[in-house]
C-alpha cells in the first residue's frame, strides 16, 4: 500500500493570491474548519455560503471569527450555486452524511480541491459514483481524517517506520465512545442520513488501521449488537470487526457506544517481533515495551486543538493543495478504502460472512493471502 504522504510529487507552488472559499453548510465541523484556514493564511476568506438556513450560518461565521469577502454571496443551493459561476478556489462539504456524494458530484466539473467531512459515502452505489467521477482527482480533495495526521499516531507511526517493533502481526484497537447519546439524541439518530454508526465512526478508526498497517485490507468480518438501545433507534450499540491484510497480518476493532465519564478510550496497540505500542488518545499518550530489553518508554504529547491537533494539520494542507505546493495527505482513495471497509463490515454483520474489501480506482478484486496459516482438518 502506497501512502500519499511517503510518496515524492513535484508540485509549483503558485503566488500567494486571495483565496475564495466556498463553503456548502456551514455546521459546527465545517465552521471550525473554516475558521483554522483563514487564521492560518491571511490571503483566505470565505466568498460564497450555501446553507438552508443562512442566518444561523452567519452566526457561526461571526462566533468562529471567520474572515469573509466584504461581499459574501449566500445561495440557498448548490445548483444555484453554480449557475452563478463564482470563481472559488475550493470548497469545504460540511452537510450531512447521506449528502456528501451527490455534493461531491456536482462539483467534480470544477475541478478544484474539495475538502470533504466523512464517511464520503453511505452506501456502495454511491462508493461507485465517487469512485468512476474522481479516478483522476483524488489528490485534489481532502478527506476530513484528522486522527491520521495527529502527532501521536505520526509518533507511533515513526516507531514502526523505524523498525523499532520489527515484524508486525496485530493490530488491537479500541474506540470506546464516551459521548454514545449523541447518535440517539440527535438528528444522528436518523439513519437514512448517516448509514449507520460503521460509517459514522469507525471510517475514522479503519482509516487509521490501513495507514499503520501499510498494507492493503482484503476482507473482513464483523458482528454488532444492539442490546441496550431499542427501536425506533436503527443504531447498533456495540460493533466488532477483524480485518485480513495482504501482508499476512489482521487487525481487530471494536466499538461501543454505552461508554460513559472515564471510562472512555479510543486507540491501539501494535505488536510486532521485537516490541509492542500502545497508544490512546484521550489520554495523549504511547507506551512502547521492548521485547529484547527490559525498557519501557511512555511519552505524552499534548495538543489543545481539535482531534489530538489533527484539524488545523488537515487545514493546512487544504491550503497547501490549493496553493499547489502539496496534494492531499488525505486523498479521496484512502476516504473510499476507508467507507469500503465500513460497508463490507456492514454488510458482514448482517449477512453473517466474510466480506471482501474493494481496492479504490483498482481494475482488480483483492487478490486472497497466498499460503494457509494452519493446515485444514
Amino acid at each position: 500500500m502506497t501512502l500519499v504522504s511517503d510518496t515524492q510529487h513535484t508540485v509549483t507552488p503558485s503566488k500567494p493570491s486571495t483565496i475564495r472559499l466556498a463553503a456548502i453548510g456551514l455546521g459546527e465541523r465545517a465552521a471550525w474548519i473554516t475558521q483554522l484556514i483563514t487564521e492560518q493564511d491571511e490571503h483566505a476568506q470565505l466568498d460564497v455560503l450555501v446553507d438552508p438556513n443562512p442566518q444561523k450560518a452567519q452566526e457561526r461565521i461571526t462566533q468562529n471569527k471567520i474572515r469573509t469577502a466584504q461581499n459574501l454571496a449566500v445561495f440557498d443551493s448548490i445548483d444555484a450555486m453554480l449557475q452563478s459561476g463564482p470563481e472559488i478556489h475550493g470548497v469545504i462539504i460540511g452537510v450531512r452524511c447521506n449528502l456528501h456524494t451527490p455534493l461531491a458530484l456536482k462539483l467534480a466539473s470544477l475541478n478544484i480541491p474539495l475538502f470533504l467531512e466523512k464517511p464520503v459515502c453511505i452506501n456502495w452505489q454511491q462508493y461507485e459514483q465517487l469512485e468512476k467521477t474522481y479516478a483522476a482527482q483524488s489528490d485534489k480533495v481532502v478527506i476530513s481524517f484528522p486522527l491520521r495526521v495527529t502527532p501521536l499516531l505520526q509518533a507511533v507511526r515513526e516507531y514502526i517506520t523505524q523498525g523499532r517493533l520489527g515484524t508486525i502481526n496485530q493490530i488491537q484497537a479500541v474506540n470506546n465512545v464516551s459521548y454514545g447519546s449523541v447518535y440517539v439524541d440527535s438528528w444522528y439518530r436518523d439513519y437514512e442520513q448517516t448509514g449507520g454508526l460503521w460509517l459514522q465512526k469507525a471510517t475514522h478508526d479503519f482509516d487509521y488501521i490501513h495507514y499503520l498497517a501499510n498494507a492493503m485490507p482484503l476482507c473482513i468480518t464483523a458482528m454488532h449488537s444492539r442490546c441496550v438501545w431499542q427501536e425506533p433507534v436503527l443504531h447498533q450499540d456495540a460493533g466488532s470487526a477483524i480485518v485480513q491484510y495482504d501482508s499476512g497480518l489482521h487487525a481487530n476493532y471494536t466499538q461501543n457506544f454505552i461508554t460513559r465519564q472515564g471510562a472512555g478510550r479510543r486507540g491501539a496497540t501494535i505488536t510486532g517481533e521485537d516490541g509492542t505500542i500502545s497508544f490512546d488518545w484521550t489520554t495523549d499518550q504511547f507506551t512502547f515495551h521492548s521485547h529484547k530489553q527490559n525498557r519501557v518508554e511512555t511519552v505524552t504529547i499534548k495538543t489543545d486543538t481539535g482531534h489530538g491537533g489533527g484539524d488545523p494539520i488537515l487545514a493546512k494542507n487544504f491550503l497547501d493543495v490549493i496553493r499547489n505546493r502539496d496534494v492531499s495527505q488525505t486523498p479521496l482513495r484512502e476516504g473510499l478504502l476507508s467507507a469500503g471497509t465500513c460497508l463490507a463490515a456492514r454488510d458482514s454483520a448482517n449477512q453473517l460472512k466474510v466480506v471482501n474489501i474493494p481496492t479504490p480506482f483498482g481494475d482488480q478484486a483483492p487478490s486472497p493471502i497466498s499460503r494457509r496459516v494452519e493446515p485444514l482438518e
